[in-house]
């Protein structure tokens, strides 16, 4: 079974659990009677497998309500006084603005760990209340391209970078965004990066996104697992040998 896969990243259950937000209110809050669980509202699928915010907007100076990456939830209900917020079972006081409407600021997180972690609650009624992402600013990433051969002899502290093993298996790690079937022999991805006239064909089309063959796709795969940087196929179209931005140590250029 395939990785789940967010915002240009493949992600496990556990790692996306593991996202932590931290609450720009007091520590001390009360729940209320009534209840209203995020389900992802706020977000639009990219087309590549990911999600983008429906609205961005970053930098105080051009009126965000935070510097750097966040997230403004909104909660609406309607007659309410007083409303909290819960994320990974921390409870915190949100901001009222208006009837029924209250606000709460977070760090980023993506939307596999907002689903199922984060919920408000509020005194009133509890007809038609929701919890959406009104908007936010995406952490800053780079595009580049590490290729098969870079990762094929790249030593250990580049791997630990993407947070990988060679051992881990294809079939799991590399999202059908860019590669669009299973390989039948279950290889590891070591064992395709060893094996380029096997592997690197002609391209698979993806379920989404850009077509590549299996050894593109692992390379693709990793390029996107380096903190601060994604995959990006006009950088691979383009080569040049500053596409990738760590050397076979793991060391940034």
């Amino acid at each position: 079974m395939r990785s789940f896969f967010s915002n240009g990243r493949a992600i496990s259950a556990a790692s996306a659990v593991m996202a932590v937000l931290t609450l720009q209110a007091p520590a001390t809050a009360w729940s209320y009677a009534n209840n209203v669980n995020f389900t992802g509202q706020g977000f639009i699928a990219d087309g590549f497998g990911g999600y983008d915010l429906r609205t961005e907007l970053c930098g105080v100076a051009n009126g965000a309500d935070a510097e750097g990456p966040y997230l403004l939830l909104v909660l609406t209900a309607t007659g309410s006084k007083n409303a909290t917020i819960t994320v990974n079972g921390v409870t915190t006081p949100m901001s009222k603005f208006g009837n029924g409407t209250f606000k709460a600021v977070t760090g980023w997180a993506e939307p596999g760990a907002l689903v199922g972690n984060v919920s408000a609650s509020f005194d009133g009624k509890s007809k038609n209340a929701q919890l959406v992402v009104s908007h936010g600013c995406r952490p800053f990433t780079q595009g580049a391209w590490c290729s098969p051969g870079f990762w094929g002899n790249a030593l250990a502290g580049a791997w630990q970078l993407t947070g990988l093993v060679k051992e881990d298996l294809f079939n799991v790690m590399v999202p059908p965004v860019w590669y669009g079937a299973i390989l039948a022999a279950d290889p590891s991805l070591a064992q395709v990066l060893a094996s380029p006239p096997t592997y690197s064909g002609a391209p698979v089309a993806g379920t989404s996104g850009y077509p590549l063959n299996a050894f593109n796709a692992t390379g693709a795969m990793l390029t996107n697992n380096i903190p601060g940087y994604r995959f990006d196929y006009d950088v691979l179209q383009a080569g040049g040998s500053d596409a990738c931005p760590i050397d076979h140590f793991g060391n940034f250029k």
